[in-house]
């Protein structure tokens, strides 16, 4: 729906547009805080609310604007200040639709009641301009993982009606996720254009140590990019959202779509695989490639710091450069020349030795007293009854994995009751397996192995290895 065609009502960003804008938009925020703190707001008490206002901030009141001024026309006191009246106010708010239609409440006055598409614009606009961005970006994935835990515990209440407790609540914090980033890769932009001004090593060493927006973005994007967490519910979201994807709830989230939203069930199918789909997209292709141009935006910024520095500190000479070719012409002078250039150059140049006291320079050693205990290791004598058990203990503890009574053991159960198998006729899946017939192969001649293997020139290949064919005959 267009937001106009939900609004119903041309003027009501015209407020915003006119003269006064800023003072109406401060009185339209009393208002709204004045209605939490009182369960009926009568005109009264926003008249006197807004007269208040005025007495703080010493703007004045009178006869400038009057009942019967239209939307749009403001009048000057001739002195220079703004004649404004709360009641005018009032009026005008409920001509844009700021305020619902005057209604009389119980003790006989009017009630002044803030629309919803006023609240919930206000609210927006209040976020905007209140944001701060301190780990929000983290938050937005904590969120959409701790929505999709919940989504899959036991008897979860979210299953009720996923379209609207899991389905939108993920595609909200992907959509804030997405503006975070795109806010992040401006701001290192500004940053960028920043250090360019800067003429002198002085201003831009209290931009680097003074600008906290440089160090809250930096600190945000690397927390996200180095907390072994986040690679971890990132893949955990996407991979319930497969599964998600195919379970009944999507045909539920479908239905409870076309039931709210009042669509066709083509129309909500395609809304509910929308947003899947876009989820799907961003956390496994959008995602890291924010991340990767951030990461390269931000190695941009260092190099960009670091040849400001270099410029700044060498009053725009390139040292290099001009180290450069004076040893290009001198290599190309006779010996008698290169001596004097060299001379000179030596004159020019001062090298000065400089040499720093640390606290290490002070630091005492302290010698390890010994406390007069005998520290050496004890030698003793092991019978060989007491050999032979320390020997026994260790093989218990660590029992071979492949023995031949775990082959043994593996084997029967292949061959079932048959006397003999192939293992072409066997799917082998896993490691484990191949490794079993490997340590077949090796105790094929041992005695109390109790199978015979057969082996051929032909490879059998699996998905795990390939591995040559053998035929297994039980003894």
């Amino acid at each position: 729906m267009n937001f106009f065609d939900y609004i119903k009502n041309d003027a009501f960003f015209k407020p915003l547009t006119l003269k006064n804008k800023r003072i109406y938009y401060e009185c339209i925020q009393i208002l709204i805080d004045k209605t939490k703190d009182l369960p009926v707001l009568y005109e009264s008490d926003a008249k006197d609310s807004l007269t208040n206002y005025f007495k703080n901030v010493e703007i004045k009141t009178g006869k400038g604007l009057s009942e019967d001024t239209s939307l749009g026309e403001e009048t000057e006191q001739e002195g220079g200040g703004t004649e404004l009246q709360p009641g005018v106010i009032i009026s005008l708010f409920r001509e844009c639709g700021w305020l619902l239609p005057q209604e009389i409440g119980r003790n006989g006055e009017y009630v002044v009641n803030i629309s919803i598409s006023c609240r919930r614009f206000m609210d927006f606009l209040r976020k905007m301009t209140e944001k701060t961005g301190e780990g929000m970006m983290s938050n937005r994935i904590f969120s959409m993982y701790e929505i999709m835990k919940s989504a899959f515990e036991e008897d979860s209440v979210r299953r009720e009606r996923p379209y609207t407790n899991i389905l939108v609540p993920l595609i909200d914090n992907e959509t804030e996720l997405k503006n975070e980033l795109s806010d992040l890769k401006d701001s290192i932009s500004n940053i960028m254009k920043a250090v360019i001004i800067f003429q002198d090593i002085n201003s831009f060493g209290q931009f680097i140590m003074k600008d906290e927006m440089l160090e809250h973005f930096f600190s945000e994007y690397f927390f996200i990019k180095n907390n072994g967490l986040i690679p971890t519910q990132i893949s955990f979201i996407k991979g319930k959202l497969r599964i998600l994807r195919q379970e009944e709830t999507c045909e539920k989230m479908i239905k409870e779509c076309l039931e709210k939203l009042q669509l066709s069930y083509e129309e909500a199918e395609e809304r509910v695989e929308g947003y899947f789909a876009e989820l799907q997209y961003f956390l496994s292709v959008e995602y890291e490639a924010n991340m990767e141009l951030i990461d390269s935006r931000i190695n941009n910024y260092y190099n960009l710091a670091n040849t400001r520095i270099m410029l700044m500190a060498s009053n725009g000479v390139g040292l290099e450069t001009a180290i450069n070719e004076f040893l290009n012409k001198v290599s190309k002078m006779t010996e008698e020349e290169q001596s004097k250039a060299m001379e000179k150059a030596a004159d020019c140049t001062r090298i000065t030795n400089q040499k720093y006291v640390g606290y290490k320079s002070f630091e005492k050693y302290k010698r390890i007293i010994n406390e007069s205990v005998n520290i050496g290791l004890a030698t003793a004598e092991l019978s060989e009854e007491e050999k032979r058990k320390q020997t026994e203990k260790l093989f218990h503890s660590s029992p071979n994995r492949y023995s031949v009574d775990r082959v043994s053991t593996f084997l029967d159960v292949q061959l079932g009751g048959e006397e003999e198998m192939n293992i072409k006729e066997k799917v082998i899946q896993t490691k484990e397996e191949i490794l079993m017939y490997a340590a077949a192969m090796l105790y094929a001649k041992n005695e109390e192995f109790p199978y015979d293997i057969k082996l051929s020139k032909e490879l059998v290949k699996t998905e795990i290895a390939d591995i040559t064919d053998m035929t297994v005959i039980k003894k």
